[in-house]
């Protein structure tokens, strides 16, 4: 019986023995993957790659140079610009708000209201919107125009868009002084280059007595998209009275940038020598470089 116990005693202390052996050696190598899997073995974690991949460009159509002429439906825009008054003899004399609202009832259907130019326009633009410094510092009102209007896309792909627009300009609430303004929006984009032109004409509904009649006006803009955030434009073109044109004819020049700070807000400045070029009929103070605007801006989008 002894011998016995003391084989009993033996076997359990050596297999205690192997069990802790056991839980001490290293956990065996997983067999190495066939070589039908080896490519699969070699593809990083989804984790890892994301960690790893550089930040991406803004997808098309959300950069400067790409965005479309139109929002799309239920996007919004609002845009803030402050105009400085830089002419000759009127430094800050005024100051304007033109601020512009926009937003997308379709994917083609587009209405805005704004108190500076119609779209196609440069943002640096006087005598409009909210007019700072009183009487004496040239602001007859502190509130008196403002548009309302539409576009309506007509074509829209990778290289071309156009659109029609047509907006109600309210030149001034008193006295009343409106205008009916019908055109056309075009952009043509090729690589980082985008060039848009908007010819349309204004047609006086009232005052024509005092003056208000048919003025033809082309906006041109060249922007160049130089890195995912910052664009650059030039803006020029050409406008004038139907009745005299050669008489009354303006040609501005204004150079100004746009940096994406978020992929829906942007910020930017603008120069604009409005009447670079004029005729002879056109004051010399009225011309050249002596009028001068200085723009910056902020513009947010819902989407």
């Amino acid at each position: 019986m002894r011998k016995v116990s003391y084989l009993v005693v033996l076997t359990v202390f050596a297999l205690a023995g192997m069990a802790r052996a056991q839980e001490a050696a290293p956990a065996e190598e997983a067999p190495a993957p066939p070589a039908d899997d080896a490519a699969a073995a070699a593809v990083p974690a989804p984790e890892a790659e994301a960690a790893a991949a550089p930040a991406a460009a803004p997808a098309a159509g959300t950069d400067y140079v790409s965005r479309g002429l139109t929002l799309s439906a239920g996007n919004l825009q609002v845009l803030v610009p402050i105009v400085l008054n830089l002419s000759k003899d009127a430094v800050l004399k005024p100051v304007w708000v033109p601020l512009d609202l926009r937003y997308g009832i379709t994917d083609e259907l587009e209405v805005f209201l704004n108190h500076g130019a119609i779209p196609g326009f440069p943002i640096a633009t006087g005598f409009s919107g909210v007019c700072i410094g009183g009487e004496d510092r040239g602001c007859d009102k502190l509130y008196n125009n403002l548009n309302v209007g539409a576009q309506f896309s007509l074509l829209k792909d990778a290289a071309m868009e156009l659109a029609a627009l047509g907006a109600l300009a309210v030149e001034s609430l008193d006295p009343s002084t409106l205008s009916a303004v019908l055109g056309v929006n075009f952009k043509y984009l090729a690589g980082p280059v985008a060039i848009k032109a908007a010819p349309m004409i204004s047609i006086g509904a009232t005052k024509r007595d005092a003056g208000n009649k048919e003025v033809i006006m082309v906006p041109v803009q060249v922007a160049f998209q130089a890195t995912p955030e910052l664009a650059a434009f030039l803006d020029t073109g050409i406008s004038g009275p139907v009745d005299g044109f050669g008489d009354g004819y303006l040609v501005p020049v204004g150079v100004g940038a746009s940096f994406a700070v978020m992929p829906n807000l942007d910020v930017g400045g603008q120069f604009m020598l409005p009447h670079v070029l004029a005729p002879s009929a056109v004051p010399d103070d009225l011309k050249g470089v002596n009028i001068r605007y200085l723009g910056v801006f902020a513009a947010w989008r819902l989407n």
